[in-house]
């Protein structure tokens, strides 16, 4: 008993402190401490301290994290899906791989909107990495996030049909307007930019009938959460890149990233636990 308590603890005290690969979520998730999960805890732990993974399953994902017997399970388990399943685009330490231009998960910059009504969801809770995680990021399902802010590709060769559906195959701008854009984009961003194109880009970004960019990205740039749209203030938060060539590319080529849902490809107790681990893993301070 004495030896389980002190266990128990130090997992409780460690925590404290403290677009993905869907096919390799069909192993089965093991139990016990193995070679092949060194941070499970034995088979005989669960009942007191330890909940066993299934019993996840029912529980609200927010109710999850107030409980410590609930929390250590999720926190153990969730390491083992993430690394199985996440980590291959987001990183073993979370912070994202360059290749996979997808955002880091360690910061507090969230991407997109939660459904606390208070804050209007910029609090966010477990639920909302939950919803992610589950229906994905203009993954084809319904209830995916990111379906309304993709980036429409200015340069109408590389808009796809449902662009073409909805903007037509027009230019919207010319490729010195786009330029002037791309300047402007690099003075948000606090970069060297050319002072005269910054300026015609600034009135493009605001003008409502040709670039109308501020349309999802704020009058400000600083980006719209629930539409999920990138803060160009912040030359970090480009995930394909902050200098110019690759500005001038997302505009001229639109942007389209998305994340599967893992809704029917990991159990509902993988689901909450790597919600759990997620979430327990960003900054809290925005």
């Amino acid at each position: 008993m004495r030896r389980h308590l002190v266990a128990f603890l130090s997992l409780i005290a460690a925590f404290a402190i403290a677009a993905c690969n869907p096919l390799a979520t069909n192993n089965p998730t093991a139990t016990g401490k193995t070679a092949a999960n060194p941070d499970a805890p034995p088979d005989e732990e669960y009942g007191e301290f330890y909940a066993e993974p299934a019993e996840l399953a029912p529980v609200p994902v927010n109710d999850i994290v107030k409980s410590m017997r609930f929390n250590v399970t999720a926190m153990t388990l969730g390491k083992q899906v993430y690394l199985r399943s996440c980590a291959s685009c987001h990183g073993d330490d979370l912070k994202g791989v360059p290749a996979a231009h997808v955002p880091d998960l360690t910061d507090a910059a969230w991407r997109f909107a939660g459904d606390d009504i208070e804050t209007a969801g910029v609090k966010i809770y477990p639920s909302d990495v939950e919803w992610t995680v589950r229906y994905g990021i203009r993954s084809g399902n319904k209830r995916a996030r990111g379906v309304e802010a993709d980036m429409v590709a200015f340069d109408p060769q590389f808009r796809n049909a449902e662009d073409k559906a909805e903007f037509g195959d027009q230019r919207f701008l010319t490729d010195d307007e786009i330029s002037d854009v791309v300047e402007y984009v690099l003075k948000l961003s606090g970069q060297d930019a050319d002072a005269a194109k910054a300026a015609r880009g600034d009135v493009l970004f605001h003008e409502g009938t040709k670039g109308n960019c501020y349309d999802c990205h704020e009058e400000d740039g600083t980006g719209d959460l629930p539409l999920g749209s990138t803060n160009l203030t912040r030359k970090d938060l480009f995930i394909y890149g902050s200098d110019r060539a690759s500005i001038l590319e997302s505009v001229n080529k639109g942007r389209h990233g998305a994340m599967p849902a893992f809704d029917g490809k990991l159990k509902p107790e993988e689901i909450k636990a790597v919600s759990v681990y997620v979430f327990s893993r960003a900054a809290r301070e925005r």
